[in-house]
């Protein structure tokens, strides 16, 4: 067997061009950034950012410009899956360097920080290094915060792929390493018109929220940033205290409506609209054990906090919201959680570990691959009473074949292996409680928003360089799902 290195330049044009649509997304917060300041000032917020972002824009572009045109000599008439999961990967790392650029020159933070706070906006996580938000950024940098995630949320690649269809198969191996977890029902076979439908949709639930919460009282500003950061279910806010700084109970419950929405399999809505019937949104497995999941939690805690919100209402509004934020990823807050008792806290865990439904926004390990573990241990249980008899593992009427419950297995010990080195890292080189590593690497790992455990606020900013870095690689691995960047690290991948 030949162990030449195997050529993989052809991803070059793809990264460019990716990175190109980001220097270009940049240029855009900038000028609406000013035009905003220009037309509607607001002196509580600091002023300027604008001319960051703007030589932000100018340095992404330069580089990806470069990358796309030198990237063209090396394009082939199709992409192999090796060379997608290679250009998955590359895009999400570049995304992440250049979306860090505008926090350096425009909010003075360090390259580390920076490149946290994007990687943590792009995939979704929430995890925050900024303690002062209020105070240190400007109207630009907070719509590119916000805009990070919602273009991170749907997945970047994914509208790659929907900006340029004629990737051919390569535009499948892109879709398919960029959404590993995701399901295919109810969608067209083509995937570029696949990702032009989850774009459109996506975009129309952000535009009516952002209508829902403009008529609610909201300003413009805020009520875009935060429909940005909703539907995407990240959890960046403008504010220090998150949407609790707004002491509105109707914008409370239209934003966790929102999260809830966004951590459904966007198949099924897509199912849904083209059909016309509700049938296959509530006769799907997943969808039925999701909304069991968040009406038995909200109903548990809703009554374990009763003690500490004294009237029912009060106790169901912050419940909601606090499953909701929760089995969502997205890391809202309006309720102190470290106040809660014990068996609260772990509901809230567990939500964590579970996360929203496959082919959503959410993180997590995904409902559906928690229902079919479960049926696996049941059969595995009953096959030892019945050793003679064929225990099949069904979602529905559909049977799953064996390679996806090993898939499944396979990421599970993953995860839980993950979990176990980022404890060891954690807790030997910044030596904090095993429990405060533990919420810190499930945060990441899951790309959930809350860090449980932690002292005081859920910041990331006390941690050092080095355990910063740890942590976006986390991000990273939680994003994609493990198996695309572990491929990079097995040497077959290189050979030919």
């Amino acid at each position: 067997m030949s162990t030449q290195a195997r050529d993989l330049r052809g991803v070059i044009r793809p990264v460019g061009a990716v990175v190109l649509g980001i220097g270009v997304m940049i240029a855009l917060c900038a000028a609406v950034g000013v035009a905003w300041d220009r037309l509607s000032p607001d002196p509580t917020r600091p002023q300027g950012g604008a001319g960051a972002l703007g030589i932000s824009a100018a340095i992404v572009c330069a580089i990806g410009a470069a990358a796309f045109f030198y990237g063209r000599q090396f394009v082939s008439e199709r992409i192999s899956r090796r060379e997608a999961l290679l250009a998955v990967s590359l895009i999400w790392i570049a995304a992440g360097v250049c979306g860090a650029i505008p926090f350096v020159l425009g909010a003075d933070m360090s390259p580390v920080d920076s490149f946290f706070e994007s990687v943590s906006g792009l995939t979704t996580t929430g995890a925050s290094v900024i303690t002062d938000i209020e105070t240190r950024l400007s109207r630009p940098l907070l719509l590119w915060r916000s805009l990070i995630q919602w273009l991170g949320g749907m997945g970047i690649v994914v509208l790659f792929v929907a900006v340029f269809p004629n990737l051919g198969a390569g535009g499948k191996h892109l879709f398919r390493g960029e959404v590993p977890g995701a399901t295919a029902e109810g969608l067209r076979p083509r995937i570029a018109e696949t990702s032009f439908a989850l774009w459109k949709l996506y975009a129309t639930l952000t535009a009516l929220e952002i209508i829902l919460l403009k008529l609610l009282g909201l300003d413009l500003f805020d009520a875009v940033c935060h429909a940005f950061t909703t539907m995407s279910t990240g959890g960046f806010s403008t504010l220090d205290s998150s949407v609790g700084g707004f002491n509105r109970p109707a914008v409370e419950y239209v934003i966790a409506c929102f999260m809830l929405i966004g951590s459904v399999n966007y198949g099924l809505y897509y199912g849904l609209i083209r059909t016309g019937h509700w049938r296959g949104l509530v006769r799907n497995i997943e969808f039925r054990s999701y909304v069991g999941i968040v009406i038995v939690a909200v109903i548990v805690l809703t009554i374990l906090n009763l003690e500490l919100h004294d009237e029912v209402l009060t106790s169901f509004r912050y419940s909601f919201f606090m499953v909701a934020t929760t089995i969502s990823s997205t890391g809202y807050s309006t309720d102190d959680y470290t106040v809660y008792g014990s068996t609260a806290l772990a509901i809230i865990i567990l939500l964590m570990f579970v996360g929203g439904s496959s082919g959503s926004t959410a993180g997590g390990i995904k409902i559906e691959r928690a229902v079919l573990m479960g049926k696996q241990a049941v059969a595995q249980v009953q096959k030892n009473f019945r050793p003679a008899s064929v225990q099949l593992v069904r979602m529905g009427k559909a049977s799953i074949n064996a390679q996806v419950l090993a898939d499944v297995a396979s990421f599970f010990l993953i995860y839980m292996g993950c979990i176990a080195f980022g404890l060891l890292f954690v807790t030997l080189v910044e030596g904090v409680p095993l429990p405060t590593a533990f919420g810190a690497m499930l945060t990441c790992l899951s790309n959930m928003g809350p860090a449980p455990f932690h002292q005081g606020a859920d910041s990331f900013a006390a941690y050092s360089a080095g355990s910063k870095l740890f942590f976006v690689l986390a991000m990273l691995l939680g994003r994609l799902e493990f198996f695309t960047l572990f491929a990079l690290v097995l040497p077959g991948f290189w050979r030919r």
